[in-house]
C-alpha cells in the first residue's frame, strides 16, 4: 500500500448533517432540520462558509446534486424536488421552482448531455429520473421548470438505489439489481444480480468512468452498460457481461473486487474507487497491481464513522459524519509515483501519470520509461509475453529488446556494421528449455510488430533504419530456428537479413534449402547455384538431383542470362530430357527468355537438344519468328541428311534408321505443308536437289513455281494424284493450272530438271492414257484451245469423245444462261421504265398556303422539297432530320 490520499478534518459543529454535495473546491450541506450550508475549502483545509439558508424546509435534506455547468442546485425535501440558483452568493440559495409532479419523491438521479443547437450553440440538457413509491418518472429541466414527457416506468418495488448511464437506467432493490433500457422511450428490462446472498443491506450503485458497478456482499461487480445497450436479439450477450465486464479501453474483463466488509456507499475518482465499510474508508484499484496482486491502494480506518461520500473534482473527495465533515485529498502525484515505483506497481503509476497536469511531452516520456521498467521487471519475473507487451507500449527500440538474449546478439564484426551502441542489460536471468522457448516466442511477436512499423516507414517516409531492419530481420531468423522453423523460408522471401550473420547461423543449422533462399532474395543467384551444383550429388540431401537447380534458373528471368547459361550447362549435360525445361517450362519468365540466346546457346553446346527446343517454341508456344522456322527447317534437312549417310554406313538397323526418317521426314513435310512463316527462297537455297523432291515441291509451291512443282511430281516422282491435287488447290489463283499440267505430261523434257536424279519411265515421252483421263476428269478446268495444239495428231477422236461432249455442253449451257439473263434484265428495265413514267405523270400543287407536316411552316419558292408516296410533302432538311432520327432509335 501507499498513502494516495490526505485527510483533512474540516468542520465540527452541532447541525445533524442528513445529505452532502459538492462540485469544485465547493461542499454543500443539508441538514435533518431543512438547512442548507455551503462552504469553501482551500488547498490547506481553510473553511470558509458562503451561504447559509436556515429556512429552505421544515423537513431533512434527503438529498442533493449540483449540476455546475448550469449553477443550479436540485434538492430532495418534503418528498419533492426544488430547484435552487447557486450562482449568486449573496441570495443564499435562490429559490428557482418546486415541481408538484414529483411529489412522493424518495430518490432521484440525474443525466446531463452537452449538445450543439442549430445554431452553434453549447447547450446542456438534463434529464431527471424520480422514483415516486413504485413508479419511475422521467423529467427534463427547461429553464425555470420541470417538464415531464408522460413516460413512466412501473416497478415491482421501492427502488433503494438509483443511478443513469447514457439511456440505461440501473435500479437496486432491496434483493436484487436490475437495468432498464429506455432509449427511444421504449422500456426494455434486463436482470442482473441479487443484492446479497448472505447481509441485509441497502444497495450501492456508482459509476465508474464507464462502467457501473454494484454492491454484493464484499464485492464490487462491474457492468458494461454498452451491452444493454444492443439490440433484442443480443440480450444472450447481456447475461455473460455481469462480472467480466471490459473497460473501454479494451482491457481484459474485469474480476469482482472484494474489500473487508460490504460497501456502504461508493466513489469514483480515476483511478481509484473510493469505498465506505463498516471500519472505515478504503481506496482501491479496478484491477489488481504490483507484485502481490492486490487492488487495496490505502486504508482509512480513522474514517470509519462517515456517513456520506461525495467527489467534488479531480483528487478531491468530501466525506461526511452526522455532525462532522473532512476533505479528503489526493497526494501529489509525483510523490505517489516515486512510492509506486518503488513497490513496483507500474501500472497504476502509468494511470496516475496519465491524469497528472505535466507536460505533454514530459508525461509522455515519463509513461514510456515506465513501461520500460515495467518491461524488465515482468522479463525478469519470466512472464514474456507480458513484458513483450509493455516493450510494445513502450515503443522500445527493438535492439534493446534484442540484446536481453545475449545468444541472439550479433558478433562484433556484425555488429559494428549495424552502429548499435546501446549498453548491455544485467540483472536478467538465464533462459533455458521451456523458458527459453516461451520467451522466444513473445520477443517473435514483439519483433514480428516491429518490423510491420518500419516497413510502414520505410515505404511512406524512407526514414526508416535499414539496419534495424536488418537486425529484426535475422533476430527472427534465429528465433525461428530455434522455435519453428517451419516459419523461416517465408521470412526469407521477403527479408532485409544481414547476409554474413544469417548465412552462418543457417550454416550452423544445416539449414541449406533456407540458406538457397536467403542468397537468392539478396540477390547472390551465383553463390546459390554453386551450392545447389555441390548438393545435387550428394546422396541424402534434399537438395539432391536436379529438380531444384532447374526451378532457380527458370525464376532469374532474361536479366541473368549469363548465369542461367553458365548453370543450365551441366545440368543438360547431366540430364538433357529433364534439363531442357529451363527454357521449355510454362512460366512467363521462361517464355521471356531471348529465344535466339538460347538457341544461339544450344547449336553450339547442346545440338540434339536444338530440335525439341524449337518445336516447343513453334508449337506450344506459336511463335511467328521466320528464323526460327528457317533454322527448324535446316535442322530437320540436316538430321535426315545425317540419317540417310548412316543408312549408307549400315552402322546401326536398318529398320530403325528407317523409323527415324519416316518421322524426321514427316515433321519436316508437315512444317513446309502447314508453317507460312519461314523464307521459301532462303530454305530452297541449301536444300538439295536430288533428295526430298516432295519436300522441294512444297518449297517451289510457296513460290508459285508451278511447271517446276509439275515437273517434280509428274516427270520424277511420277504421282499423276498429287500433281492433280495441286492443280486442284491452285487453279483460282491460277486458272490455268490444269493445262500446265496436261502441256508437261504431253510435250515432257528431255533431260531431268536436277542433276542426280532420273526421269520416271512412264513420263519420258507423252503419256495418252493419262492425259486423256485428266481431260475427261476436269474437262469443265481446261481451255480446249489452249491445250489443243499439244494433243498428238495420232489420237483417235472417240477418246476424248466424253471432254469434248462435257466442254460443248457446258459452253452451249453458259450461252445459254446468258441469253435467258439478257431476256430477263430487259424485261425488267421495261418495268421499271413504266414505273418511272407512271410516277412523272404525277402532279401537285404548292402554293402559299401548304405547309410543312414536320416543321408546319410554308415553302418558300426556292424551297427544295420531298414526296413521300403517301402524298406528303416535306422539306428536303427535315426528310433528312426524320431519316437521322429513324437510324438513331433504329425505326
Amino acid at each position: 500500500m501507499h498513502q494516495s490520499y490526505q485527510i483533512h478534518s474540516i468542520l465540527k459543529q452541532g447541525v445533524h448533517i442528513e445529505s452532502i454535495a459538492a462540485y469544485d473546491n465547493y461542499v454543500i450541506l443539508g441538514t435533518r432540520s431543512g438547512q442548507l450550508i455551503m462552504y469553501s475549502v482551500d488547498a490547506n483545509g481553510a473553511v470558509d462558509m458562503l451561504m447559509f439558508n436556515k429556512n429552505f424546509s421544515k423537513k431533512p435534506i434527503v438529498q442533493m446534486e449540483v449540476i455546475e455547468a448550469e449553477n443550479l442546485l436540485f434538492v430532495l425535501t418534503d418528498a419533492m424536488i426544488h430547484v435552487c440558483d447557486i450562482s449568486h452568493m449573496e441570495k443564499n440559495f435562490s429559490f428557482i421552482h418546486s415541481s408538484e409532479l414529483t411529489k412522493g419523491c424518495s430518490l432521484f438521479t440525474m443525466d446531463v448531455k452537452t449538445t450543439k443547437s442549430t445554431t452553434g450553440k453549447t447547450v446542456n440538457v438534463l434529464r431527471i429520473c424520480c422514483a415516486i413509491k413504485r413508479r419511475l418518472q422521467f423529467f427534463y429541466w427547461k429553464p425555470y421548470l420541470l417538464e415531464s414527457p408522460d413516460f413512466s416506468i412501473e416497478l415491482k418495488d421501492v427502488p433503494k438505489a438509483l443511478c443513469w448511464v447514457d439511456d440505461l437506467i440501473c435500479v437496486g432493490y432491496k434483493d436484487e439489481y436490475v437495468i432498464f433500457n429506455i432509449k427511444y422511450n421504449k422500456t426494455e428490462k434486463h436482470d442482473l444480480i441479487v443484492t446479497s446472498s448472505s447481509h441485509n443491506m441497502d444497495p450501492c450503485i456508482c459509476l465508474l468512468k464507464d462502467i457501473i458497478g454494484i454492491s454484493k456482499d464484499e464485492y464490487l461487480v462491474t457492468i458494461d452498460p454498452s451491452v444493454y445497450l444492443a439490440r433484442k436479439d443480443d440480450k444472450a450477450k447481456a447475461q455473460g457481461a455481469i462480472d467480466t465486464t471490459t473497460t473501454s479501453k479494451g482491457k481484459n474483463p474485469l474480476k469482482p473486487i472484494m474489500w473487508s466488509g460490504s460497501l456502504l456507499a461508493l466513489v469514483w475518482d480515476e483511478p481509484f474507487v473510493v469505498g465506505r465499510v463498516s471500519n472505515g474508508i478504503e481506496i482501491r484499484c479496478l484491477e489488481a497491481n504490483g507484485i502481490n496482486k492486490d487492488t487495496l491502494v490505502q486504508s482509512i480506518p480513522e474514517l470509519s464513522k462517515t456517513k456520506h461520500l461525495v467527489r467534488s473534482g479531480r483528487g478531491t473527495i468530501f466525506a461526511a459524519a452526522i455532525s462532522e465533515l473532512w476533505c479528503i485529498r489526493m497526494v501529489d502525484i509525483s510523490v505517489q509515483r516515486q512510492q509506486l515505483l518503488q513497490q513496483k506497481k507500474f501500472q497504476l503509476a502509468i494511470e496516475l501519470t496519465n491524469i497528472s497536469d505535466e507536460p505533454e511531452l514530459a508525461k509522455a516520456e515519463t509513461i514510456r520509461q515506465i513501461h520500460m521498467r515495467y518491461a524488465k521487471e515482468l522479463f525478469a519475473l519470466k512472464q514474456f509475453s507480458a513484458a513483450m507487451n509493455e516493450f510494445e507500449k513502450a515503443q522500445a527500440n527493438p535492439y534493446d529488446v534484442i540484446r536481453l538474449f545475449p545468444n541472439l546478439l550479433q558478433d562484433k564484426a556484425s555488429a559494428d556494421s549495424f552502429d548499435a551502441t546501446v549498453p548491455q542489460v544485467s540483472n536478467m536471468p538465464q533462459l533455458e528449455d521451456k523458458d527459453l522457448e516461451n520467451a522466444l516466442l513473445a520477443l517473435i511477436e514483439f519483433l514480428a510488430l516491429a518490423r510491420q512499423k518500419e516497413v510502414v516507414k520505410l515505404r511512406d517516409t524512407k526514414n526508416a533504419s535499414k539496419s534495424l531492419l536488418s537486425i529484426i530481420d535475422t533476430t527472427l531468423l534465429k528465433c525461428y530456428l530455434q522455435t519453428n522453423d517451419s516459419l523461416i523460408a517465408p521470412l526469407l522471401r521477403l527479408n532485409q537479413c544481414h547476409l554474413e550473420e544469417s548465412e552462418k547461423t543457417l550454416l550452423k543449422h544445416d539449414k541449406i534449402s533456407e540458406l538457397i533462399i536467403l542468397y537468392q532474395t539478396n540477390g547472390q543467384h551465383k553463390k546459390a547455384l554453386e551450392l545447389l551444383k555441390s548438393q545435387a550429388t550428394k546422396e541424402g540431401s534434399n537438395l539432391y538431383g536436379y529438380e531444384r537447380t532447374i526451378r532457380y534458373l527458370q525464376q532469374l528471368g532474361s536479366s541473368h542470362m549469363s548465369l542461367i547459361l553458365e548453370f543450365s550447362d551441366w545440368v543438360l549435360k547431366a540430364d538433357p530430357e529433364k534439363g531442357l525445361r529451363i527454357f521449355t517450362d510454362d512460366f512467363i519468365e521462361v517464355e521471356n527468355l531471348p529465344r535466339a540466346t538460347v538457341l544461339d546457346f544450344l547449336l553450339s553446346h547442346h545440338k540434339k537438344l536444338v530440335i525439341p527446343y524449337l518445336e516447343h517454341v513453334i508449337n506450344v508456344w506459336n511463335d511467328h519468328n521466320t528464323l526460327i522456322h528457317n533454322v527448324l527447317i535446316k535442322q530437320y534437312r540436316e538430321q535426315i541428311q545425317n540419317i540417310m549417310k548412316d543408312m549408307e554406313k549400315q552402322e546401326l538397323e536398318t529398320e530403325t534408321l528407317k523409323v527415324q526418317l519416316k518421322e524426321c521426314r514427316s515433321k519436316l513435310y508437315n512444317i513446309l505443308e502447314n508453317s507460312t512463316n519461314y523464307s521459301p527462297d532462303v530454305i530452297l537455297k541449301d536444300f538439295p536437289t536430288n533428295i526430298l523432291l516432295e519436300e522441294r515441291a512444297l518449297i517451289l509451291e510457296r513460290l508459285k513455281k508451278h511447271e517446276k512443282v509439275l515437273a517434280i511430281y509428274i516427270q520424277i516422282l511420277g504421282d499423276v494424284d498429287k500433281a492433280a491435287k495441286y492443280c486442284e488447290r491452285n487453279y483460282e489463283d491460277e486458272p490455268d493450272i490444269f493445262f500446265i499440267l496436261l502441256k508437261t505430261i504431253l510435250s515432257p523434257m528431255k533431260l531431268p530438271p536436277y542433276e542426280g536424279v532420273e526421269l520416271h519411265e512412264e513420263f519420258k515421252k507423252p503419256n495418252e492414257d493419262v492425259a486423256v483421263k485428266l481431260l475427261n476428269k476436269y474437262a469443265t478446268k481446261i481451255d480446249p484451245s489452249k491445250i489443243w495444239p499439244f494433243l498428238p495428231d495420232e489420237m483417235p477422236v472417240h477418246r476424248m469423245l466424253n471432254y469434248l461432249d462435257t466442254v460443248i455442253r457446258t459452253k452451249t449451257a453458259h450461252e445459254h444462261h446468258m441469253e435467258m439473263k439478257k431476256a430477263l434484265l430487259q424485261a425488267e428495265i421495261r418495268r421499271c421504265t413504266e414505273l418511272v413514267r407512271e410516277q412523272q405523270n404525277i402532279s401537285f400543287e404548292i402554293n402559299e398556303f401548304t405547309t410543312c407536316p414536320e416543321c408546319k411552316k410554308r415553302f418558300a419558292n426556292q424551297s427544295a422539297f420531298v414526296r413521300y408516296p403517301n402524298g406528303e410533302i416535306v422539306h428536303l432538311s427535315c426528310h433528312d432530320k426524320r431519316i437521322m432520327a429513324s437510324n438513331l432509335f433504329g425505326n
